[in-house]
């Protein structure tokens, strides 16, 4: 599924990533631009996976968000290419 971010003041590469659980070179080359394209009220294509999405709330651990979807916390760690989670992280549940 393909969304529309527009970038935020102070808002950089990095942190869009983070937000969407993605690559960044992937997300550079989906846009076909460099680091330092990255500006505030920038348009960019994300390639977000399809699937269940999950929002992280309160207290959530990778471990609690794997099993609750039933699924090991490395495939969750790999396919959001994460190694922790954070307050309000929008992550994707593999199949």
């Amino acid at each position: 599924m393909l969304y529309i971010h527009r970038v935020k003041k102070d808002e950089s590469l990095k942190d869009i990533c983070v937000k969407y659980s993605v690559f960044c070179e992937d997300l550079l080359h989906l846009n076909n631009i460099t680091e330092e394209n990255v500006k505030e009220g920038l348009l960019m294509v994300i390639d977000i996976p399809e699937g269940k999405r999950y929002v992280v709330k309160p207290f959530d651990t990778i471990a609690k968000i794997a099993d609750k979807f039933k699924t090991t916390e490395e495939k969750l760690m790999q396919f959001n290419n994460i190694s922790q989670v954070f307050l309000g992280q929008i992550i994707y549940i593999p199949d």
